[in-house]
């Protein structure tokens, strides 16, 4: 791991442990000074100063943009851990961040955090990599196919297409047609760095070529110069260190090879020489094609033959094409479908011999999906040029599936234009993600709550204490002194002791979103729990709203009473807070309980004033609030959330501006519960 580290230090205590943990590490004072460093030069992670971010941290946005060939990650520095300290870190987005002292071992840790987390993105980045190269290589085998129909009997020219094509998809430096003749092989056609020795000759005997041709078979050498069935003077001479060579087969005997060559050692693997047999394959028919025209009094005879070469080839195509783990189809210009796959007519569920010559969008997937593939189509239809787009086909279940498309345009002989594509469904990966962005957010503020109440808790109990001394002696003194001569010291502290409590309260909510589950499950009547939580609310409702219980016959749970009534508490509050007071005939807080399947359902409703899409999807985040600053931490909902789904249940809100929330509870039913059975049915208005 590289790192660069921005600060007027030059000897920065976190860059010099680095360098004792044996770390390569950079340090320059100025954010101009690094820009060069990232242009120039390959970075890992920028280490940045809380300080330097306060007053505007767009510089690093511009910064890290500027990085190749990838945006490194961010470990950020604070002077103590305070939120104001934090502030600066949390709004810049670094990855991990570190508050002095930069102990040695807390440096350690953040390092193998940021080793963790780079391996996870390179791995992800490799694999979108190789997802789209292998799609890249289907859709250029499919147009091959195409354009070597379309050469016709031109068997000079599709050999050159085949040699070029083989060339580029496997990565090699050339390419060659070698012809059977008299002893010898002769390269008839040749591209890259082959192109140099067209026409050069070499026995059949003692040569990777012959033996391939004699022996009918495909041969590939990882190291020319180790290999005692190479011709080593006659490879020197073309200068070919890694080599594969596939028969040209014609009337059941190979009458030359297709060759590809590098100059590197252990060039080629199991897929090239895969792709060059098929290559092999569809020029093995052209050279068929080519022989039937040129042989009139066999016409029939050859004919036959390149018919079975071509079906051969189209069977080997097929076969490629059915054991794919990507969909592949073929349209008009319309967006009826043409040509598919096996893979794609399972995802579909058509039965096998199901026609879909002429089946268009709409017959396998709703409007909307229909209407957003046929844009699609049409883009690549109209510039001709192809596309990669990720998108969601639904499955016929009604599961939502994410697919990496790959469209280009095929020619047919004829001259129509048909749209090709080769879809790879990465659903998994789009969850991976989201997985792992909600996993390191949860956990970076799981330590900084973590780390900030144990800061806080001990210098409060202090403060308690003294102020509670305070008011002891000031009680005393007040004995001695004219009649209300300490009123405005006792109101002073009095609000110094609140403020403390509210501080202590905090502390216990840091707590309790940071720390493990470790509750013990137990049986839970919720309706009693509910019945509870609307007595405390009470006081917050009834100047606001009318309580509505609609309460259906529902079996216990399994989790915690007090952990449950926390939650429900915090979300009548807030149904409470969304609705201004004075008006309480005219607004309702409505509180559902019911059983779904093996799942309870407790939904809180109200006809408060509701939430943009904006503060919906960031409802759940921690120390995220709508709150004015002091009337709220932003860790109720965090902590709700991490409350249900610790206990095996799931938290969702539903609200539209002007027209109120409604948060919804999903617990499952226990092994337990269910030998409780069920308490009676309440239906109340109050």
């Amino acid at each position: 791991m590289r790192y660069l580290c921005i600060s007027a230090d030059p000897q920065h205590p976190v860059a010099e442990e680095l360098r004792r943990q044996g770390q390569d590490v950079l340090v320059r004072g100025e954010a101009a000074e690094a820009d060069a460093e990232l242009v120039h030069g390959h970075v890992d992670v920028l280490i940045v100063e809380a300080a330097s971010l306060a007053p505007d941290a767009r510089w690093l946005d511009a910064l890290r943009g500027r990085a190749r060939p990838e945006d490194p990650l961010v470990l950020g520095l604070a002077d103590e851990a305070t939120d104001e300290a934090l502030a600066p870190l949390l709004s810049a987005g670094v990855e991990e961040f570190l508050v002095a002292p930069f102990h040695a071992v807390e440096v350690r840790a953040r390092r193998l955090l940021l080793e963790r987390r780079a391996a996870r993105r390179r791995q992800m980045q490799s694999t979108q990599a190789a997802a789209r190269g292998e799609m890249e290589r289907l859709a250029s085998i499919i147009q091959t196919q195409a354009d070597v129909a379309l050469a016709g009997l031109d068997l000079s020219g599709v050999m050159g297409l085949l040699c070029e094509r083989a060339r580029v998809l496997c990565g090699a430096d050339g390419a060659a047609v070698a012809l059977l003749e008299e002893g010898y092989v002769e390269y008839r056609v040749a591209t890259g760095s082959l192109r140099r020795h067209m026409g050069f000759r070499l026995k059949v005997e003692g040569s990777l070529t012959g033996t391939s041709l004699l022996r009918g078979e495909v041969m590939r050498t990882d190291d020319t110069e180790d290999d005692v069935r190479v011709n080593v003077v006659a490879t020197r001479q073309v200068g070919a260190r890694s080599m594969v060579c596939v028969p040209l087969w014609r009337e059941a005997r190979p009458v030359g090879a297709l060759n590809l060559t590098s100059h590197l050692p252990n060039a080629f693997d199991d897929r090239d020489v895969r792709t060059l047999e098929l290559m092999a394959g569809l020029l093995g028919a052209a050279m068929g094609n080519a022989a039937e025209a040129a042989a009139r009094h066999a016409l029939m005879e050859e004919r036959a033959a390149a018919l079975a070469a071509l079906q051969e080839s189209q069977a080997l195509f097929a076969a490629f094409m059915n054991h794919s783990p990507a969909v592949a189809y073929m349209k008009d210009a319309q967006g009826r479908r043409v040509w598919v796959n096996e893979p794609y007519r399972r995802f579909f569920g058509l039965a096998d011999g199901t026609d879909v010559v002429g089946m268009d969008d709409a017959r396998l997937m709703p409007a909307a999906s229909a209407e957003h593939v046929r844009r699609e189509d049409q883009a690549v239809l109209a510039s001709g040029e192809p596309s990669a787009t990720e998108g969601m086909i639904p499955a016929p279940d009604g599961s939502e599936r994410h697919w990496l498309t790959y469209r280009f345009i095929v020619r047919e002989h004829s001259g129509r234009r048909l749209l090709g594509g080769v879809s790879l469904d990465v659903t998994d990966r789009k969850a991976m993600q989201a997985q792992l962005v909600v996993s390191d957010r949860l956990a970076a503020v799981g330590t900084l709550a973590a780390g900030v109440a144990h800061e806080i808790n001990n210098p409060l109990a202090f403060v308690l204490s003294n102020l509670s001394f305070l008011s002891v002696e000031l009680q005393n003194v007040t004995r001695e002194l004219p009649p209300g001569r300490t009123s405005e010291m006792e109101e002073v502290l009095r609000e110094a002791v609140d403020g403390a409590h509210r501080v202590r309260q905090i502390v216990r909510d840091l707590r309790t979103f940071s720390r493990g589950d470790d509750e013990v499950s137990t049986a839970v009547n919720l309706q009693a729990v509910l019945e509870s939580a609307i007595t405390m609310a009470r006081g917050e409702l009834k100047m606001r709203a009318q309580i509505i219980r609609d309460f259906g016959d529902v079996p216990p749970v399994e989790g915690s009473e007090g952990r449950f009534g926390q939650v429900f508490l915090n979300l009548l509050i807030n149904a409470a807070h969304a609705i201004p007071e004075g008006k309480p005939e005219h607004n309702e807080v409505r509180v559902v309980l019911r059983a779904s399947g093996d799942r309870v359902i407790v939904e809180v409703s109200d006809t408060g004033v509701g939430m943009t899409p904006e503060v919906r999807a960031r409802i759940f985040d921690p120390f995220f609030t709508t709150k004015p600053v002091g009337e709220g931490t932003g860790l109720g909902l965090s902590i709700c959330h991490g409350i249900v789904t610790g206990f095996g249940g799931d938290i969702s809100v539903e609200s539209e501006v002007g027209r109120g929330s409604t948060f919804r509870v999903s617990l499952p039913v226990g092994h337990r519960a269910r030998a409780l059975g069920r308490p009676p049915p309440l239906h109340l208005v109050g």
